[in-house]
């Protein structure tokens, strides 16, 4: 009777499998075949490769070859990747109110740290934060935080020279690991912008502004439980109270910011950075805004820290790997640097002539291509009656039900030889005026499209313009002998970030 029993509970599991990944193929839509159980995402789930590569591998799969898009199934959740740039212009953009809100949440009510961020906070929350800092964004404000990023830039290349120095006296080059640096620098310049402070992890790599966001991505099995709830089984967030932070990250920004607010408050110093904003809402917004409500400040400032030193880090990093691979494009840009500089008094390019400088502009645009930083998009159809998609099927209608997610693989539109001629190639010749006249629309989204895009698209740009400027300015780069032969993307890490260690030499020649 138990073998008997067993039999059939598995023969049911069969059929309910073969009816729950049969959704998409009874509808009509192409689906790429699912794994039992986990749908689409079982080298995910293994640790096989990243988010951004599974969505990349489902975007070229053989059932999704010339659709719009394909039906797939992230574990339980039926979901659609979409395929054609003209359609996802539709769902980014032009039917936005139809699609405002991400599919991954957190507990709303629990996590106050965690659900009021730009990213993750649901239609009516983002739309009132993101009118409220929008003007911070703009090209005035960020001008104004350029000498901050000046003062880090300044401490970056102090701390290249000591490790110069640290090689010998007579020493003219050294080998770095440069996801490390790359990652001291950007967590200073977030820790200044963000929270006002110095974190002086150039001079001190164990400092804690540093330790704290090496803690924050630590794979712990509860984190490990929240992230995976929020981010596949998002209804159940509430219910298992999940948390994007760890405990210790929580109070450790939370003193933080209430510590430089008041310091702030009580001295009237202006640094032109985001405590200056956030002081200024305080003071200026009604009671009944959403800038009153309990960690509003705090949850800005830890996403800002989370999401902004590992995104510029890591393009920084991809940037100084590639040319040093390319020696012939490094030589171009480094003349560029250097002609600029002619004109420069004090030897440090001012805002205007690092943001105008065009090749500069050409190699960061190409390395956000090849490496982007968030690898894939998703939103979920929030329209009551559903989401007509008839006309971009085979003929037979189709109407998306509402709650169904969406995915759109950034990697894959930007390796996809239809739009990009030798996708992983690296040429910045690609981003030419005349060439970037000539690309089609919604095939380059390194920083999203439509009004939930990256915010702070301007201040990402100019930080890194910053770091490779006060990198290359003194320093040549080449690959050694630890140099990774091709790159590989961190499996456990949501944005694109190399994996293991990528080791380069830096050979002094100042400009």
């Amino acid at each position: 009777m138990f073998i008997l029993g067993l039999l059939l509970l598995l023969l049911l599991a069969w059929i309910w499998q073969r009816w729950h990944f049969g959704y998409w193929q009874r509808l009509g839509v192409p689906q790429t075949p699912a794994t039992p159980f986990v749908g689409n995402v079982w080298r995910l789930l293994r640790g096989c490769c990243c988010f951004g590569d599974q969505f990349r591998e489902l975007y070229e799969s053989a059932a999704a070859k010339g659709e719009a898009y394909v039906g797939i199934h992230v574990l339980h959740n039926h979901a659609l990747l979409l395929r054609e740039p003209a359609l996802i212009k539709r769902i980014l953009v032009e039917d936005f109110a139809q699609f405002s809100s991400r599919f991954e949440t957190t507990d709303a009510i629990g996590d106050t740290m965690g659900s009021q961020n730009l990213f993750f906070s649901k239609y009516e929350m983002w739309r009132e934060t993101h009118k409220i800092f929008a003007p911070f964004f703009a090209a005035g404000k960020v001008r104004n935080m350029f000498g901050l990023l000046q003062q880090i830039g300044q401490q970056l290349e102090q701390h290249m020279a000591r490790q110069l120095a640290a090689s010998g006296s007579l020493a003219t080059a050294f080998e770095l690991e440069v996801k490390q640096l790359s990652a001291l620098f950007s967590t200073d310049i977030i820790a200044s912008l963000a929270f006002g402070l110095d974190a002086n992890c150039l001079q001190q790599p164990d400092a804690e502004f540093r330790r704290m966001c090496i803690e924050v991505n630590e794979p712990r099995p509860k984190r490990l439980l929240h992230l995976f709830t929020m981010f596949f089984f998002p209804r159940c967030s509430r219910q298992l109270r999940t948390h994007l932070y760890s405990e210790e990250y929580e109070r450790f920004m939370r003193k933080s910011m209430n510590w430089v607010m008041e310091q702030r408050a009580a001295s009237g110093e202006q640094r032109h950075d985001l405590i200056d904003i956030f002081l200024q809402l305080q003071r200026n917004q009604p009671p009944e805004s959403v800038v009153h409500r309990r960690d509003f400040y705090v949850a800005q400032a830890a996403f800002l820290l989370l999401a902004g030193f590992d995104t510029s880090s890591s393009t920084i990093t991809f940037a100084l790997y590639e040319l040093a691979r390319q020696p012939a494009i490094q030589q171009r840009l480094r003349q560029e640097l250097a002609a600029a500089l002619l004109g420069c008094v004090s030897g440090h390019l001012d805002y205007e002539t690092l943001s105008g400088l065009p090749y500069l502009r050409q190699v960061v645009d190409e390395v956000l291509r090849l490496y982007p930083p968030t690898a894939f998009l998703d939103r979920c159809c929030n329209a009551k009656a559903g989401y007509d998609l008839s006309a971009w099927g085979r003929g037979k209608p189709l109407r998306l039900p509402p709650g169904t997610p969406v995915y759109i693989s950034v990697l894959g539109l930007h390796r996809d030889e239809q739009y990009w001629p030798q996708p992983l190639k690296f040429d910045p010749e690609r981003f030419a005026p005349e060439q970037r006249a000539q690309h089609q629309p919604m095939t380059y989204l390194p920083f999203g499209a439509g009004p939930r895009g990256c915010l702070g698209t301007m201040l990402g740009l100019l930080e890194i313009k910053v770091g490779l400027f006060y990198i290359l300015k003194n320093y040549r780069v080449e690959s050694c002998p630890r140099t990774l032969p091709e790159m590989k993307f961190d499996a456990k890490s949501f944005v694109l970030t190399a994996a293991g260690g990528t080791y380069l030499r830096f050979i002094h020649e100042p400009l």
